[in-house]
């Protein structure tokens, strides 16, 4: 059976070990062997091994427990890439270029998002489109303990007929985006489109495909990250050590 990690030496070893491979050339092929065509964004794929090297966000070769209790061997910690403010600039940008081309019309509302890393994001990408659409940024709970998204918003903050904007850091199996989207139909709202940073579902969860077939959906990085279940889990087989999502160490 997998012990998840409670030694703090054992996380010490993995930020050693991953410190000494983000100085070392190696990261440029890891990189590159996890990041995949985004055709909705303008950014390269350069720009997101940038993104992803300067920020130190991905843990490779690990055994992480993500939020769903799914494990995978690497690891993306959009944390890291928020406390950098010109990466979520440049992010933001992006996106903002892409609701601009694709919301000629205007017509909408506000973003939809969570109070997590997310919220930047947010907020950067309605500062960005402000001088040609006045969107409010509308914030659901996060439980950093349990990484859940809350469903309570502001009385009044969606009206009936107004048309939102979902926004996450990441999705995986698709279920937060899907989840903010049914917060704003709920409240009477419509989901215009879909924005996240990063698709890792790596093809496996048809509730992304699904939602990519039903909204306009932008994502900048389409990154290789595959998910077991646990009973399927190639790494738990190898009694590899397991590391919660949430003590994943910042780089």
């Amino acid at each position: 059976m997998t012990v998840k990690l409670s030694d703090d030496q054992e996380l010490t070893e993995i930020l050693q070990e991953h410190r000494q491979l983000y100085d070392s050339p190696m990261i440029d092929a890891k990189m590159s062997a996890i990041i995949r065509d985004a055709p909705q964004s303008k950014l390269s794929a350069w720009d997101v091994h940038r993104i992803l090297r300067t920020s130190r966000s991905v843990i490779f070769d690990s055994h992480v427990e993500v939020v769903s209790g799914h494990h995978t061997a690497t690891y993306l910690r959009f944390e890291s890439i928020a406390a950098f403010p010109q990466l979520i600039r440049l992010i933001a940008r992006d996106m903002a270029d892409w609701i601009g081309h694709q919301y000629i019309n205007g017509e909408l509302a506000g973003i939809i998002a969570t109070a997590s890393a997310a919220e930047g994001l947010a907020e950067a990408v309605a500062d960005l489109v402000r001088e040609h659409l006045r969107l409010s940024v509308v914030l659901t709970p996060f439980d950093h303990e349990t990484g859940k998204i809350g469903t309570k918003v502001v009385t009044g903050a969606i009206r009936p007929g107004e048309r939102f904007l979902v926004l996450n850091d990441v999705t995986t199996r698709g279920n937060c985006v899907s989840k903010l989207g049914k917060v704003v139909t709920d409240h009477g709202g419509t989901v215009a489109g879909m924005l996240v940073f990063a698709r890792r579902d790596s093809g496996q969860f048809p509730l992304v495909e699904q939602l990519m077939g039903q909204f306009p959906f932008y994502y900048t990085a389409d990154l290789l990250m595959p998910q077991w279940e646990p009973s399927e889990c190639p790494l738990c087989k190898t009694d590899k050590p397991l590391i919660s999502w949430k003590d994943v160490p910042e780089l």
